[in-house]
């Protein structure tokens, strides 16, 4: 089998596990379901990858890849362009992406789960996930998505459209995990009862208005007492 055939093969597998994930998610996807999706026989589904396991973990990656090609074009013409008019596009781009991109923004809120236990104890890291090639690609390359935001808002606060008194990296992750958290309960807001005046509209602006304002720093800012070692 020739190197371009064997491209198109694997990315039939893909394109069949991306839509099963989608349609079944994770636990309800199997690897015999790919395979009749993708009209190729089981055995070849593993001769490309390991488990279902590592598969998903491939499909993680193609996402976080998509996502880092987002933040690059955030950057745009860096001349042009503040830190805060980067932000700016890198939020609206994040939420139009775990959108528009269901399949891959679950899939990295698993990986990030995941790698919380694998810091906390490996050990009881599903063996098969620890097996992944790709899984262990994406433990060296995760961190790509942090550099970028970080590097977003040193520009901010080096050109003066983002508070001065902030701490890039602690500010990066801090903004990271409300983008996080507001995706993950975004779909519950519809379900809150009457007397919680609150639904997706006002709350998404609300959400804009104080994560814009978190960037603009503070008149009297937040002296944080030292701490030994790094923070992350």
């Amino acid at each position: 089998m020739g190197v371009y055939e064997r491209q198109q093969k694997e990315k039939k597998i893909l394109e069949a596990a991306f839509q099963l994930f989608g349609q079944k998610g994770f636990h309800g996807t199997k690897v015999e379901d790919v395979a009749k999706r993708a009209k190729i026989s089981k055995g070849l589904v593993y001769f490309y990858f390991k488990s279902k396991e590592d598969l998903y973990m491939a499909i993680t990656r193609k996402g976080i890849d998509e996502l880092k090609d987002m933040i690059f074009k955030s950057f745009g013409k860096a001349k042009e362009k503040t830190g805060l008019d980067v932000m700016t596009d890198l939020v609206e781009g994040y939420f139009t992406f775990a959108q528009e991109k269901k399949v891959y923004h679950d899939a990295l809120l698993y990986f990030l789960s995941t790698l919380n236990q694998y810091h906390l104890d490996k050990e009881k890291v599903n063996p098969l996930l620890l097996d992944s090639q790709y899984f262990n690609k994406l433990l060296q390359s995760h961190h790509d998505l942090a550099k970028l935001g970080i590097k977003a808002i040193s520009q901010g606060i080096k050109d003066g459209s983002i508070g001065p008194d902030l701490q890039a990296e602690s500010t990066f992750y801090t903004l990271w995990s409300m983008m996080i958290g507001y995706c993950q309960l975004s779909g519950s807001i519809r379900l809150e009862p009457s007397d919680i005046r609150i639904n997706s509209e006002s709350w998404k602006n609300g959400f804009l208005k104080l994560f814009f304002e978190i960037l603009k720093g503070s008149d009297n800012p937040y002296k944080s007492p030292p701490v030994q070692g790094k923070l992350f």
